[in-house]
C-alpha cells in the first residue's frame, strides 16, 4: 500500500473525521479560541476600513476578499502550534494505531493449504464448488 493509497483508507475508515472532530472540539475548549477569533476579527475590520470599494461588492465576495485577507496571515497555523493535543503522546499513540488497523486490514490472508500457489481462495473455491455440488444433474453443463 503505498501513501496516498493509506491516507485514502485513512479517510474511508473513518478516522480522519473522527481526529478532526476531537482536535475541533479540543481547540474550542482551549484558551487559544478567544486569541483566534480575535486576530480574524481585527484583520477583517482592517480590511474593511481600509478598502471602501468592499462595501460595494456583494456579501459573497466581500467574505472570498476577507477569507483570502486572513489567509496572508499565520494565525491558522500558530493556532494549530498552540493546540496541546497534538503534541501529546496518546494522541500520536491514537493516530499510529488506527494507521496500523488499516495496514494490517489491507494485508491479504494467507490462502488454504489446499490452494497454495493457485491464486485462488478457500472461501471462493468453497463457494463455486458449493455451488455446482447443489445444482440439479440436469443443469449441470455436459462434460
Amino acid at each position: 500500500m503505498d501513501p496516498s493509497q493509506l491516507v485514502q483508507q485513512f479517510k474511508k475508515s473513518g478516522e480522519f473525521d473522527r481526529l478532526r472532530r476531537h482536535l475541533l472540539s479540543q481547540f474550542q475548549r482551549s484558551d487559544g479560541v478567544a486569541t483566534f477569533k480575535s486576530k480574524v476579527d481585527d484583520i477583517a475590520r482592517q480590511r474593511l476600513a481600509s478598502d471602501d470599494k468592499l462595501q460595494q461588492l456583494p456579501p459573497d465576495m466581500v467574505h472570498k476578499e476577507l477569507m483570502q485577507e486572513v489567509d496572508r496571515y499565520p494565525i491558522v497555523e500558530r493556532a494549530a502550534a498552540d493546540i496541546c493535543t497534538l503534541s501529546d503522546a496518546s494522541f500520536a499513540d491514537d493516530v499510529r494505531s488506527s494507521v496500523q488497523r488499516i495496514l494490517q486490514a489491507s494485508i491479504p490472508e494467507t490462502t488454504g493449504a489446499g490452494n497454495a500457489g493457485t491464486g485462488a481462495s478457500p472461501t471462493t473455491d468453497g463457494v463455486k464448488a458449493d455451488a455446482a455440488q447443489k445444482q440439479e444433474p440436469s443443469s449441470l453443463p455436459p462434460s
